[in-house]
């Protein structure tokens, strides 16, 4: 790279001063306008694309400061190593002999182009949208926040204005209260009061005249005197002693008891509350264009009948002398239908492949068994003439529930959500059955029916 980006490289070897118009990134050299038409004529630089300086001087640093040439030989780089993930010249194949090298030419043939650039290309812009979108987001959240604040404000001063209220009520209940309870008490005394000021006057003017009587009466009539002022003195004691005794006059108080819910309040209440941050799952999807594009370049693959495999994954020995027919439970249990010995009917194997139990059916032969539900099976005899049609099975009280009369003999059965289909000599006969009950017999042309084996297969797509 040239120091001076502003002069011509070329002119200033040939000691003029020109200022540069253009700048060629393949000679890493800067030109003026004479030197450029020289240049796009000449056979070797002929391909050489030169760019505006100004448009040069855009360019970030870190990428001017790329060297095109070998900072070890001081010549074009010319391969590329893909162990070191370097450019290199012709005179450093040597340190690179072990390596995967190919010529540079090709790495960086239609590079802004490739898929790799284009990758990246977009992968900036996923990344500049993701960001923006973050931002809007937080945006949006600090928005809501301050909403929020502004809500629970007005929430608080709304409560703490109830609280005021409701207090105000009740001081005014206890005021009223207070008033009333006072009145009551006054006027008790008032009461007293004025019985008492009614005596006063009585025993004062008795006093008064008990004087007179001391200093104007003779003997005879002080002591005649005497007996009728006793005696209404004697009444007046009487009175005063009948209210006292009545607790007439009893000191009366006023006392305020504070209610403990009040005292609880101020003693227990620290906060008006409290305020906690919670936080919620980001609903943000972050963009990415390369996987939007490869999930529509992916083609799924439709899987056919040639694609099934039976892969054989355990061989299980039973006590069975003739086992055509078995099913599964939800459990894993596996029931298995002897169709050799009378009366040894099913066969149940668990999940751990024991022998878990025998079931002795009065069915005279029994030949396919299926799960009707988890405690009801349906079984059918096969070639047995007593029995044509289907038995509906109690597995755990292993007795018979219901005969269903068919009218050929019975092979293979199988259960589809709330229907058995079974093979009637040819024929498929479906029955349309519930948990506790089977009934309504139709009849559909099914062919010929495979045998059946006893082997316990994982189908493998």
């Amino acid at each position: 790279m040239a120091t001076n980006t502003s002069i011509c490289g070329i002119c200033s070897l040939r000691q003029i001063t020109q200022t540069s118009t253009h700048w060629c990134p393949q000679c890493e050299e800067a030109l003026c306008d004479e030197c450029r038409e020289h240049h796009t004529l000449l056979k070797v630089t002929r391909s050489h694309e030169p760019i505006p300086i100004s448009d040069y001087k855009s360019i970030p640093s870190f990428i001017t400061d790329i060297q095109q040439s070998c900072i070890y030989h001081n010549e074009q780089y010319q391969q590329y190593c893909f162990e070191h993930a370097l450019p290199i010249c012709f005179k450093c194949i040597n340190d690179h002999r072990k390596c995967n090298v190919t010529t540079l030419e090709k790495i960086i043939n239609n590079v802004k182009t490739s898929e790799q650039f284009l990758d990246l290309e977009s992968r900036l812009d996923d990344v500049l949208q993701n960001i923006d979108q973050i931002k809007k987001d937080r945006n949006s959240n600090m928005t809501k926040i301050e909403e929020t604040k502004t809500l629970l404000v007005k929430e608080i001063r709304q409560k703490r204005a109830e609280i005021n209220k409701r207090l105000d009520n009740l001081e005014k209940q206890i005021i009223k209260d207070l008033d009333e309870k006072a009145c009551q008490n006054c006027e008790s005394i008032l009461n007293v009061l004025s019985s008492v000021k009614e005596k006063e006057i009585i025993i004062s003017k008795c006093k008064g005249n008990f004087q007179k009587m001391k200093q104007y009466a003779s003997d005879l009539q002080t002591f005649l005197g005497m007996n009728e002022i006793e005696v209404k003195v004697y009444e007046n004691e009487q009175y005063l002693q009948s209210m006292k005794e009545a607790k007439s006059l009893e000191q009366l108080e006023l006392e305020w008891t504070v209610d403990p819910f009040v005292e609880t309040i101020l003693n227990s209440l620290k906060n008006f509350g409290s305020i906690e941050m919670k936080t919620q799952t980001s609903s943000i999807e972050f963009t990415r264009a390369k996987n939007k594009q490869a999930q529509l370049q992916v083609v799924t693959k439709k899987k056919t009948i040639d694609d099934v495999k039976l892969i054989l994954q355990k061989e299980i020995t039973i006590d069975g002398d003739d086992v055509r027919g078995c099913c599964m439970s939800a459990e894993g249990d596996m029931l298995y239908a002897d169709n050799h010995v009378q009366g040894t009917s099913l066969i149940v194997i668990a999940s751990d492949y024991k022998l878990k139990d025998k079931m002795q059916l009065d069915s005279s032969w029994v030949f396919n068994v299926t799960l009707v539900d988890e405690t009801t099976g349906a079984i059918t005899p096969g070639h047995s003439r007593e029995k044509i049609g289907i038995d509906i099975i109690d597995l755990k009280k292993k007795r018979k529930k219901k005969f269903i009369k068919l009218p050929g003999w019975t092979w293979g059965i199988t259960r589809d959500h709330d229907s058995l289909f079974v093979c009637v000599e040819g024929h498929v006969y479906t029955v349309s059955c519930s948990a506790t009950d089977c009934q309504h017999v139709f009849n559909t042309y099914c062919g010929i029916l495979p045998s059946y084996s006893l082997q316990c297969l994982k189908i493998a797509m």
